[in-house]
């Protein structure tokens, strides 16, 4: 019990902490996170990159198993010739890197698991957009996602229903891992310090099933939520339909094929249907 409190103690500290960085910033994160103008050459690389990604997504899309590793080695070797300087941080290099690796132990597992293969390839397909679109990248569709998580968060412990808290705070926990290294990409590393040391905390204060608690810590949550995704405290979590234009109309069916993965996948479950390999993405 004392090392419990110890422990929650720490936590609320370090909410603190990060909550007196958060009021000195007086504009979010991205404005002033790369001063270094990139090269020709790098966004070149980046775009090259980001157009074999898109064919490894279509493959994964299909469920082509053969064809997807050949375009992983071509990701592999474009990533390995090219420089990110002045696009990202060494943190989002490091963790592009780290995304190619698991889709590569995804898709070479002797078992492979449909689900798990297109989350590794959703994150890898979100990180390279982000980087060669900095300012309406995909994984921006997740702010209102995830303020919906933490909207379900409150509304279960509003009704004391702690059941309810652990499954919206295991969805919003995979919504952010599944944006994190576009996150890491386009963010400073102190700000994604501070939701993932806010997500940790909140993870404690879930696991003692108390809603009065997790009611207390959500406003928290939101603010740093708005923080990352350059929202204003009372901005709308969608724009209105007039003002989505351009790349992010193409684009906004891709979030939407992420997070019926686990509906369709339970789905296949529940029929029985575990022998062979069902695509899990959409016909386009």
């Amino acid at each position: 019990m004392f090392r419990k409190l110890i422990q929650w103690s720490a936590g609320v500290s370090a909410l603190f902490l990060l909550f007196g960085f958060c009021s000195l910033k007086i504009a979010w994160g991205s404005q002033d996170q790369k001063e270094e103008k990139p090269s020709p050459a790098a966004t070149l690389q980046a775009n090259a990159l980001n157009l074999e990604v898109e064919k490894l997504y279509q493959l994964v899309e299909e469920g082509n198993l053969i064809a997807t590793n050949e375009s992983l080695r071509r990701v592999q070797s474009l990533f390995e010739a090219s420089s990110f300087k002045g696009l990202t941080s060494v943190e989002g290099i490091q963790v592009l890197a780290e995304s190619i690796v698991e889709m590569k132990e995804t898709t070479a597992s002797a078992k492979l698991e449909p689900k798990q293969w297109m989350m590794s390839a959703g994150k890898l397909r979100l990180a390279v957009d982000s980087l060669t679109h900095p300012k309406d990248g995909i994984w921006l569709q997740y702010y209102k996602v995830i303020r919906e998580d933490l909207q379900m968060m409150e509304q279960s412990a509003a009704k004391q229903d702690r059941d309810g808290i652990k499954k919206a705070y295991t969805t919003l926990e995979d919504h952010y891992e599944l944006i994190r290294p576009a996150l890491v990409i386009q963010r400073k590393p102190e700000e994604v310090s501070m939701i993932e040391s806010w997500l940790s905390y909140a993870g404690g204060v879930v696991s003692t099933s108390n809603p009065s608690q997790v009611r207390e810590m959500i406003p928290q949550g939101e603010a740093i939520v708005n923080i990352l995704f350059g929202k204003k405290k009372d901005e709308p979590a969608l724009a209105a339909l007039g003002e989505v234009e351009g790349p992010w109309f193409g684009r906004l069916f891709f979030a939407a094929f992420i997070l019926s993965v686990l509906t369709f996948v339970a789905y296949r479950k529940y029929k029985g249907q575990k022998n062979g390999f069902y695509p899990l993405f959409p016909k386009t």
